[in-house]
């Protein structure tokens, strides 16, 4: 990842600076779109399956899954240095949608949910060609998202209690690579319209998780747990031991997990030129 992120740097970079040099070419666009799962996975640490198990039977499903499907919304500006090369700079925000399980287990029910929203900064080189009365390109670039994760999980056993938690993952960087293909037909000398597919090579570590609800049979619990209960720093490596008392007032510790963010997707919007 390191090498993609120095070569994708470097040629933004060298765009950016070209960009000063022609005054000309510069362009704004908005757009909206959906992304569907791509490179999806099972996620072992919410436990992400269905299953229903009786005194006789037992059935399982695996639910697997990409927190990079969902509603996106993006905006960016641009710059063509001649109609075949351009550099342009995208900012989008992904809402993601709802994976959710149903665990059966001797009467007891579990019914847990995961999303995840991430704001999303695209720096991309643009390669064109151009036709009569529409574009066609092509775009490779890196991104890097700001993201959260989050989890709910509502519980009723067989013997009437009930259960309702929500956890809420962040913290650091996501790293990853965004390709698209798309066509623009001019509407006027300023105006066009666009349509894009794109692509989202993407997963997430966060570092920190926290829970922000626990309700037992209409009672909150959070008032009555120490940080150790609600907290979570996730790291690279730890170690414990048993002859050092726990510290309750700090979060416990728990080794990372990657994420899966990959969608593909379809966007249109809107570009203005300059």
């Amino acid at each position: 990842m390191n090498k993609y992120v120095k070569i994708v740097s470097f040629v933004f970079a060298i765009s950016l600076f070209a960009n000063n040099l022609f005054a000309q070419g510069i362009y704004a666009k908005i757009n909206a779109g959906y992304g569907l799962n791509m490179s999806s996975q099972n996620i072992d640490y919410f436990d992400c399956i269905n299953y229903t198990i009786d005194t006789v039977s037992a059935s399982y499903e695996q639910a697997n899954t990409s927190l990079g499907k969902g509603f996106v919304v993006e905006g960016a500006v641009g710059y063509m240095f001649n109609k075949y090369v351009g550099a342009e700079l995208g900012v989008s925000y992904l809402l993601g949608s709802k994976t959710t399980t149903k665990q059966v287990l001797y009467g007891s029910i579990r019914n847990n949910s995961l999303s995840a929203n991430m704001l999303r900064i695209n720096p991309s080189v643009v390669f064109a060609v151009s036709f009569d009365e529409f574009d066609t390109y092509a775009k490779l670039g890196l991104i890097i998202g700001f993201g959260k994760i989050m989890y709910e999980d509502d519980y009723t056993s067989s013997g009437g209690i009930v259960l309702t938690e929500k956890m809420v993952l962040n913290g650091g960087l996501a790293w990853g690579l965004n390709a698209g293909v798309g066509a623009i037909y001019s509407i006027s000398k300023m105006l066009s319209l666009f349509g894009e597919v794109n692509m989202v090579n993407l997963s997430y570590s966060p570092t920190k998780g926290k829970l922000t609800e626990s309700i037992l049979n209409g009672t909150n619990r959070l008032p009555n747990m120490t940080t150790r209960e609600k907290e979570i720093d996730f790291v690279d490596n730890y170690s414990t031991n048993a002859a050092i008392a726990t510290t309750h007032s700090e979060p416990r510790k728990e080794l990372k997990e990657s994420f899966p963010f990959g969608s593909v997707g379809i966007n249109a919007g809107i570009q203005i030129k300059f």
